[in-house]
């Protein structure tokens, strides 16, 4: 068996290798502060199965508006425009990350929601570190952060290889290497930027499983990988302690025990519940 490259890798995943250009329009939305309601409108107009989904979700019971809301226009008036672009962004990328994991023995569902959860949680881990400016960027990393592995998957079903159940990320990390010489976050990290995202989603990516160790946009890259964290373990057994070497990596960088205490709080609802908490105008879970 010959191994690849990352390189080959991303250059050989068809569909992967390229995203909607709505959603690339939408990181551009997602990174100014001050963008405009028409702006996102525009965006959103040229994506109809965008719309709907953005339209359902925003009558959704948990936003709790009291009239129907009916158009783009309506949604940005009633929820905000940075909320309505988060949204969008998520379900654009729904289709690119609903997949099965057949080399990892996880379905779709189940990755789904990782992503899901993990980009709710480095949201609001983005709060409590005081740093609610970033919350969108925070969610928008965290919902893609573990791509790569949709990447590796392609290899291992192709190859007829198949990596077992393992306790933690940390032995998966281990057994990418041992197997190709790299690992998911090194994979997501060169498809994100095949994908023209932008340099400190780039490198959230790459580190959220190290971020001590990111050269820039640390404390950015430590709310993802806070994120993360709280999406593993909620998947795994929602009452087990914090790992103990991860928690210490995060204490260096802001983060308390206490934290993730929180986080766990804040993101036990269903599936709808977590993604519109997520987009939730004033940065707030409740």
């Amino acid at each position: 068996m010959t191994r690849p490259t990352i390189s080959d890798l991303v250059t050989a995943t068809g569909e992967l290798a390229t995203v909607p250009s709505t959603v690339i329009a939408l990181l551009d939305v997602l990174k100014d502060t001050t963008t405009s309601a028409d702006r996102v409108r525009v965006v959103l107009e040229r994506d109809p199965a965008m719309t709907a989904n953005i339209l359902k979700l925003a009558n959704s019971a948990y936003y709790g508006v009291r009239r129907t809301i009916g158009s783009v226009r309506d949604a940005l008036v009633m929820l905000g425009n940075r909320a309505v672009a988060t949204l969008a962004f998520a379900t654009g990328m729904a289709p690119v990350l609903r997949r099965d994991l057949e080399g990892y023995g996880e379905d779709r569902d189940a990755f789904w929601r990782h992503g899901l959860v993990a980009g709710a949680a480095a949201a609001r881990a983005a709060d409590l570190a005081g740093r609610s400016q970033w919350r969108t960027q925070c969610f928008t990393a965290g919902l893609v952060h573990d791509v790569g592995m949709l990447v590796i998957d392609r290899w291992l079903v192709g190859e007829g290889q198949h990596l077992p159940r393992l306790p933690d990320e940390t032995a998966l990390r281990q057994a990418e290497r041992e197997l190709l010489g790299f690992d998911h976050a090194e994979t997501g990290a060169a498809l994100a930027e095949a994908w023209g995202f932008p340099e400190p989603l780039v490198t959230a990516l790459r580190y959220h499983h190290t971020p001590l160790a990111a050269p820039s946009d640390r404390a950015f890259v430590a709310a993802v990988a806070a994120g993360d964290l709280v999406a593993s373990v909620l998947a795994a057994c929602p009452q087990r302690p914090w790992p103990a070497v991860t928690v210490a990596e995060l204490a260096g960088l802001g983060y308390r025990a206490e934290d993730f205490d929180q986080l766990r709080l804040d993101l036990a609802g269903d599936l709808d519940e977590t993604l519109a908490a997520a987009a939730r105008p004033g940065g707030v879970l409740v």
